[in-house]
């Protein structure tokens, strides 16, 4: 399994990234009450639209394409319509202690400027995962706690450095398809990606 590059080439024209939550939900055959189990295993799905380009462009596509082997390989990417945090928040940012498999906030270190911003929605990545700003926060001293939407699933040290500035996690391509050729033109493409949870 190997990290295959994004070409330069790969220019998206819709993008929607989601998240999958590993929940299990049963009722009760008599009151019909409910409990929700939460397993914590939360994974990124993304799909991506490539629109139609010249017939010589489909070359490429069809050799990234077929590099990815199936779900075999994975490759970085980042929310393509929110490659930025809409807050302010920059700078050399690090986690500010040990933070544990499961939890639901981050805390941080070296915002710039001190009170900086992330808002809701806003994603960074820590220890080779990417997260969402669950609310707005603001940073005080450089220092903010940030409450996440989905959890850690993997312990990420202390002092492991924070990317705001489009942030990434490793995908495998779920759909299977080809580049559809008309004259003069290689097709559009929707792609499926699923995050790469690593054994």
């Amino acid at each position: 399994m190997s990290l295959i590059s994004l070409p330069t080439q790969f220019k998206v024209s819709a993008c929607q990234l989601r998240l999958s939550v590993n929940t299990r939900v049963s009722a009760s055959p008599f009151g019909g009450s409910e409990q929700a189990v939460d397993l914590l295993n939360d994974r990124w799905l993304m799909s991506v639209e490539l629109p139609p380009q010249a017939a010589a462009d489909g070359r490429w596509r069809e050799a990234w394409l077929a590099s990815m082997r199936g779900q075999v390989n994975w490759v970085a990417l980042h929310h393509f319509a929110q490659p930025y945090p809409a807050g302010t928040a920059r700078g050399t940012i690090l986690v500010n202690g040990a933070v544990a498999q499961g939890a639901s906030s981050i805390a941080v270190d070296g915002i710039s400027p001190s009170n900086g911003t992330l808002l809701a929605g806003d994603l960074f990545s820590a220890g080779g995962q990417l997260f969402m700003a669950a609310a707005d926060v603001t940073a005080s001293g450089g220092a903010a706690t940030i409450r996440i939407v989905n959890r850690v699933r993997t312990a990420i040290s202390d002092n492991a450095p924070v990317t705001v500035n489009k942030p990434t996690a490793l995908f495998r391509l779920l759909s299977s398809t080809g580049v559809n050729y008309t004259p003069g033109l290689a097709g559009g493409l929707q792609l499926e990606f699923g995050e790469y949870i690593a054994p």
